[in-house]
């Protein structure tokens, strides 16, 4: 990240007189971390100066107007006294300094001001504000408690280790240097290297000959075993189990900078997990069991919030036949909740999820739930189900979806920004071209519509669950991406799929493929007519044929009468299943 001259970050050579065009050219607008002030306001300083302190810093520049054009300000001895006071009623306010500086021979007075690492800065009055963009923005209610949670639940990381910063391993600071947006010269070097870690929390000074030391975080993401360097579990553990026993056949670490952690447990349980295939036409699709997305996020959110103070225990993750389950030592940061988890964005290690973001690893602060559970939506999955008590959180990540194999492969090519789809496995809404536009009710209903079935708005809203409004909402936007086509109007409008939506045979029809749905299933135990609905999303009558044809196969026996009625594998069937099995298990 680079900063403008003035801020106390910034590697810039500073200059003090500049032409109109050189001032222009150094600070263009105002932004994120620049501040215009025509006059000399004590109390919108006091203000800029404290939501720049609560953000990443900033410069203040009095004697500018909002455009960029410099006025001048009367500076004299008296103003610049009144001001420091002013700032002295800030508390807690970060460092900083006044500058006068002139400009095409006007006076300007830059004051940079320091983020505050620890605490935050606040009005005499109580109010808090934090910057954002171009603006000051006042924090109240939940956003303030979560911004003072975020500012009081970091010690951990912060907490400076016997590892001295001798032990850095160069590449792996160039990769945060260059996350971070730091200033590296053409053969990777990083000025004042030093100085960004340790401004930035990744080492704490200590002075003397001893050196200065490693913190937490930044053992986590500058040496190559963190577990080691820190005397514990710093690492991610895979348990593969063949049923629902306690014994596991298979068991893997992964060390390493925490990136490395997220990047090589998602690609190993993916692989584990394997990929279901679809050919329409001839095109052959691989598509992935769980999201990608959705895994990446969960290995990273475990991570990123565990307790490094529990390295006792590793985050730990169980690859059972039906699911995935990722679970993180410590409890929910304090003002989350299960029922607001995915509302409310409550970091228990801020540097560290920060510099995963960085990384590419994770999602923005407060984005990586909704992206979870979106995914596993567009996929027609069940959503992430989250336990947690005082010693750990989980996330349980089911298999198994209610589109067939070939649905999903079509939906991935329907709503792909290019139809050519390279890169394989996959899941839908891999390649869509607007992640934030594709509504997973909308795919729902395409899925109903690819199926043959004619929607209405009464048929939408049974389907979905909704009202009226969002059920027309969903139908007129898949209308108007040219996916369904409108008939009628007023109470008798209807909707089928467009006759320019290619959907080939296998999507309207695959009976093949719920019969091989249905026998997964019962491979777990006993099945309903009601559990195929849930997970295929058919109809009753539709359910019965399935029933039926397995039945006539000899692949199904049917157990128990009228409510009660519910179908097992039969004998012979469960003997060819295990057999199969044991046959895979003998060629790993």
């Amino acid at each position: 990240m680079s900063y403008p001259m003035f801020h106390p970050l910034s590697l810039l050579d500073r200059t003090f007189e500049f032409t109109g065009e050189q001032f222009a050219a150094e600070f263009p607008v105002e932004g994120q971390h620049v501040e215009f002030k025509e006059g000399l306001s004590e109390r919108a300083v006091r203000e800029t100066a404290m939501a720049f302190s609560n953000a990443e810093g900033g410069v203040i520049l009095l004697g500018v107007a909002d455009d960029g054009t410099v006025r001048g300000a009367n500076l004299k001895l008296e103003s610049e006294v009144q001001l420091r006071n002013a700032l002295q009623q800030v508390s807690n306010l970060g460092q900083h300094q006044l500058q006068p500086l002139v400009v095409d021979g006007r006076a300007v007075l830059a004051i940079g001001v320091a983020a505050r690492r620890d605490s935050f800065a606040q009005l005499p009055s109580g109010q808090v504000k934090q910057r954002r963009g171009a603006s000051n923005h006042t924090l109240m209610g939940a956003e303030l408690a979560d911004f003072i949670a975020r500012r009081f639940v970091r010690s951990v990381e912060a907490t400076a280790t016997a590892r001295q910063s001798s032990v850095i391993v160069d590449d792996l600071a160039l990769k945060v240097a260059r996350a971070w947006g730091w200033e590296t010269t053409s053969d990777g070097a990083t000025p004042e290297l030093q100085v960004r870690l340790s401004d930035n929390g990744f080492i704490e000074p200590r002075g003397g000959s001893g050196g200065d030391s490693l913190t937490v975080a930044g053992v986590l993401f500058l040496v190559n075993d963190p577990g080691a360097a820190l005397g514990g579990k710093a690492y991610v553990e895979v348990f593969r189990y063949r049923d629902e026993g306690v014994d596991y056949d298979r068991r893997e670490e992964f060390r390493g900078p925490l990136q490395d952690q997220v990047e090589r447990a998602t690609d190993f349980i993916l692989g584990e997990l394997g990929f279901e295939m679809a050919q329409l036409g001839v095109r052959r699709h691989e598509l992935h069991r769980l999201p990608r997305p959705v895994l990446r996020e969960a290995v990273a959110n475990a991570v990123a919030h565990r307790s490094y103070m529990a390295l006792g225990e590793a985050v730990r993750i169980d690859l059972r036949p039906d699911r995935v389950v990722v679970r993180s030592p410590g409890g929910l940061p304090d003002g989350v909740t299960l029922d607001n988890i995915a509302q409310r964005s409550v970091a228990r290690n801020t540097l560290v999820i920060r510099t995963l973001r960085f990384l590419g690893v994770a999602e923005e602060a407060g984005r990586g739930v909704d992206l979870m559970c979106k995914h596993m939506a567009l996929n027609l999955m069940h959503p992430p189900e989250f336990e947690a008590d005082p010693t750990s959180v989980t996330v349980v990540l089911r298999l198994g979806s209610a589109a067939t194999p070939a649905e999903r492969a079509w939906l991935v090519q329907t709503l792909a920004a290019e139809k050519e789809v390279i890169a394989r496995p996959y899941s839908v809404g891999d390649y869509a071209a607007d992640i934030d536009a594709v509504r997973p009710q909308d795919v729902a209903l395409l899925v109903r519509a690819a199926r043959g079935e004619v929607l209405s708005n009464a048929t939408a809203r049974d389907l979905l669950g909704a009202d009226a409004q969002e059920a027309r909402g969903s139908l007129r936007r898949l209308r108007d991406r040219g996916l369904l086509r409108q008939a009628g109007a007023g109470a008798g409008t209807t909707y089928t799929l467009s006759p320019a939506t290619t959907s080939p045979n296998e999507v309207r029809h695959a009976p093949r493929e719920h019969e091989a749905q249905v026998l997964d299933m019962a491979l777990q135990g006993p099945v309903t007519n009601a559990d195929i609905r849930a997970r295929t999303g058919l109809g009753r009558a539709a359910v019965v044929q399935i029933f039926n044809r397995l039945l006539a196969s000899g692949q199904l026996e049917r157990c128990g009468s009228k409510r009660g009625t519910h179908y097992v594998l039969s004998t012979t069937e469960a003997n060819r299943s295990a057999s199969e099995s044991r046959s895979t298990d003998t060629e790993e």
